[in-house]
């Protein structure tokens, strides 16, 4: 019988696995951390070609005549569409120009902008919109659409 036989792990062979672990946590965070910014990213620009899409069908409804009602600057707006001061992570510029581009007709042009803080794929833990110091700042990300109107008679 041996009564000297070892029972377990040595503190330097704990350290040396937890050293070891560390180091492949090390090179697959990056990796993660892009992968995770690509999905999010991805996301917003689906939900902002949404918005662009939401507000030209609203504008569908509306009278020909009063298209020019529809134009708007710089809103804020949340995930879903609705106007969210100061808590607007896109921000939504629609332009109306009559008799363009031919005579009788109308372009509508819709621009939502992405709040440039989801490049990082934390930025649902660290959005600068939960500090109260700072706010979303916008870099040119964004999607855009066009739509031509124009006024018909039914006979």
């Amino acid at each position: 019988m041996h009564w000297n036989t070892k029972h377990g792990m040595s503190i330097i062979e704990t350290m040396i696995a937890v050293s070891i672990l560390a180091m492949i946590m090390a090179a697959v965070f990056p990796l993660t951390d892009q992968t995770l910014g690509r999905i999010y990213m991805s996301r917003d620009h689906y939900v902002a070609a949404t918005i662009c899409q939401a507000r030209i069908e609203r504008a569908r409804r509306v009278p020909y005549q009063d298209l020019s009602m529809m134009a708007e600057k710089d809103s804020l707006i949340d995930d879903f569409g609705n106007l969210a001061v100061p808590d607007g992570r896109f921000r939504r510029t629609t332009t109306v120009q009559t008799d363009t581009p031919v005579e009788g007709m109308t372009q509508m042009t819709v621009i939502t902008d992405i709040c440039c803080c989801t490049k990082w794929g934390w930025r649902r833990f660290f959005h600068p919109l939960k500090t109260e110091t700072r706010t979303c700042a916008f870099t040119g990300i964004q999607e855009k659409m066009t739509f031509l109107f124009t006024e018909y008679e039914m006979r």
